[in-house]
């Protein structure tokens, strides 16, 4: 019997995102016998509730809500800081201390990713007794050196994270990570993602970006965007073209400060959203405006009236200081916390 267990983490505002996730999810894989969705959850309402169960009881799936008390308890007394208001971000990096999870097995989906395909070859792949795999991120260049790697180290984007649990737990993951935060550093720009890259190092397996296609891939020429970022510690050329042949699985960050729940968006993912939102029980739901400054407005012209090849070097220059600009936020914050 083929089994396929996700993990989602999100608080009530990106519910309407997840369950259009969580959509794409079961359509596109009714083919497997057993799908379990765990829900870490905060603050989520009863009618976000019950939709979740309304779409999982259509497909004949499982939700299962998992109580995150505790751990947003523990995360605090760590000195962890919340991101954007919320703890919701890392609560996937502690799937190793919760009972109810017990699954060999599990992928992690962030809520505002889509899934365009089948799922089955995640369930038998190789994972060469590492307990988690990634997909390299394609905007960090300046910031993993920031982070002291080298520039051909690889750095993951945690988006999309397959773990084989029973190694994770063998190796302390979540115990380690909770270490570092404690005694070592607990402010990073990118939360989640900074803390696992640093401290499983040398210990994440590569996946091929089909299973985490990232916008930059899509708005841009593929020849353009390796000449503007360069191949060093990311996939070649062959290995990008070969995944825009078949994504498995989008993942829609944010893009010229916008999202595809935003009204009047150019996100490349904008049309796939909309369609699995359609079919999901929050189709509903009416997009709003971005609430974006000045730079980004002016930004967004550009990249309407200007060549792409030409945007791109614009496109990274702004990312890079914004970059710069979230690390010396980090550092600011952390002084303020010793003081």
């Amino acid at each position: 019997m083929e089994k396929i267990d996700i993990l989602y983490q999100f608080n009530e505002k990106y519910a309407p995102y997840a369950g259009t996730s969580i959509t794409s999810v079961f359509r596109n894989n009714k083919h497997i016998d057993e799908i379990r969705i765990f829900v870490l959850g905060e603050e989520l309402s009863e009618d976000s509730k019950e939709k979740l169960c309304s779409l999982a009881s259509e497909y004949e799936r499982q939700i299962i809500f998992v109580d995150t008390d505790s751990l947003i308890g523990m995360m605090k007394e760590m000195g962890m800081p919340s991101y954007r208001g919320s703890y919701a971000a890392n609560l996937r990096l502690f799937a190793g201390l919760i009972p109810q999870i017990d699954s060999k097995r599990l992928l992690y989906l962030d809520a505002d990713t889509i899934v365009d395909g089948q799922l089955d070859e995640l369930t038998r792949l190789d994972m060469r007794g590492l307990p988690v795999a990634m997909i390299l991120d394609s905007l960090v260049r300046k910031h993993k050196e920031r982070l002291g790697f080298t520039e051909d180290e690889p750095y993951f984007n945690s988006g999309v994270m397959l773990f084989d649990m029973e190694e994770w737990r063998k190796r302390n993951c979540s115990e380690r990570i909770a270490d570092h935060v404690k005694n070592k550093r607990a402010w990073y720009p990118s939360p989640d993602q900074d803390l696992i890259n640093v401290v499983l190092r040398g210990e994440i397996l590569k996946l091929s970006p089909k299973y985490n296609m990232q916008p930059v891939l899509l708005a841009f020429n593929t020849a353009d965007y390796m000449k503007t970022f360069g191949p060093s510690g990311y996939y070649t050329f062959g290995e990008l073209c070969e995944a825009l042949k078949g994504p498995v699985i989008y993942h829609f960050f944010r893009f010229v400060g916008e999202f595809p729940w935003h009204e009047g968006n150019v996100h490349p993912d904008n049309d796939l959203f909309d369609r699995y939102l359609l079919q999901s029980p929050w189709k509903e739901y009416k997009k709003k405006k971005a609430e974006t400054g000045p730079v980004l407005k002016i930004e967004k012209i550009l990249y309407r009236i200007l060549p792409k090849r030409v945007f791109i070097i614009l496109f990274r220059i702004a990312y890079e200081s914004f970059i710069k600009k979230a690390n010396a936020d980090s550092l600011k914050e952390k002084v303020n916390k010793v003081m």
